[in-house]
Formats: structure tokens, sequence, C-alpha cells
């Protein structure tokens, strides 16, 4: 158990310091302890971790791998982290189909996400839930209310980069943008030059920087 504590806690680490291949290979180590141990949450957890590490690398089929493990084990659980755990799954499987233009297969994913995450009141990942899926709506020319995600915002404690640069997409306010690219600069200046260049050349930083310079 310890052991698989400080691996998890050290994949965290590296993930925040933007270095994600030695995140994840604390986080395969970690998964690799809790199967040994059966810890289905745990086992739960840090699929999640490595299918967002795939995703945040834009490696889209292994990120939509495990989050479907995720979901297959979380859809076995029987308490309130399964079904957390199942709203997370499906709410970025559906990021996953948007990245991959694959609007129609994303939208019934994260309407099941919002409704889930409504239900249980776990309000900071509506805005990030519901800003993808009208995202998906303007890309299939349906229509949604701009007003909802206002209304999101104004309860939002903390917008990262993605969420920021997907408000943008979706409401082309470059107010977003330009919030969305300093960010990114920010976090790539308190990087190691070598780990700045690989978070520079992950797909959402790198189309920040490439559309902030368009503008």
């Amino acid at each position: 158990n310890g052991m698989r504590y400080t691996l998890g806690n050290l994949g965290d680490y590296y993930s925040q310091k933007g270095d994600l291949g030695t995140a994840l290979e604390y986080h395969t180590r970690t998964l690799e302890i809790e199967e040994e141990l059966d810890d289905k949450h745990g086992i739960v957890y840090s699929l999640s971790n490595i299918g967002d590490l795939y995703y945040i690398n834009g490696d889209y089929g292994k990120a939509l791998y495990n989050y479907v493990r995720s979901l297959n084990i979380s859809e076995k659980l029987d308490d309130e982290y399964g079904m957390y755990s199942i709203g997370y799954s499906i709410g970025y499987m559906g990021f996953v189909y948007i990245n991959k233009r694959e609007y129609v297969k994303a939208i019934p994913q994260l309407e099941k996400a919002i409704t889930i995450v409504n239900e249980m009141g776990i309000t900071h990942k509506l805005l990030f839930f519901t800003t993808h899926l009208y995202l998906s709506y303007k890309n299939l020319g349906k229509e949604y209310d701009i007003n909802d995600i206002h209304a999101f915002i104004k309860d939002a404690e903390n917008i990262e980069f993605d969420l920021n640069y997907a408000i943008y997409q979706l409401s082309e306010d470059t107010s977003y943008l330009e919030t969305a690219y300093n960010q990114v600069q920010e976090k790539a200046d308190n990087l190691e030059p070598d780990v700045a260049a690989k978070f520079l050349s992950y797909p959402i930083p790198k189309a920040i920087v490439e559309e902030w310079e368009k503008v």
C-alpha cells in the first residue's frame, strides 16, 4: 500500500510538472500494484490517470482504451465513487471523440456525464462537460445557449488553459484565447527546457499557441 501511494503521488507530481512520460511510468507501476491487491477503486483511479496522460499527449486510441477499462470496472462498483467514475470516464470519452471529430459519438457520452455530475452535485465538472457538449452541437450545426456557459463561468473557481481554449472555440471571444495562451506560456516558463518543449508540442498547448499567433 505504501509503495502504490508513493508511486501514485510521484505520478501526479510529474504530471503537474508537465513530464508526461515519467508520470505515465509511475502511474503504470501504481496500476500493477493495485491489480495485485485487487483494489477496484485504485484500479479505476489509475486507469483514469493513464487515460488522461494519453489524452493530453494526443494518443486518443490508448486514451479511449483506458477510459473504457475504467468505465467497465466502475459500473460494477455499487457506491458513490463508482458513479462519479462512470461520469468521469464517459465524459472524457466524449472529449476523445471531439478531438477525433466524431461529434455524433461525443454527444451522448457528454450528455450522460452531465446528468451524472448534476445528480451528484459535482458542479465544477458541469462547465467542463457542458462546454464540450455545446462544441459538439456547434460543429453539427445544432442550437445551444451560450448563456448557460456564462452562468457556469461565474461559479468557477479556476479555469485551466484547455477549458479556456474550449470556451474560446465555442464563444469566439478572444479574451479566453489570450488567457489560455498566457497560462500555457507561464506553465512552460516554469518547466525545464526539454520538458517545456515537450509540453508545447502536445496537441492542446500547440493549438493554443498557433491560434493566438494567427489572431
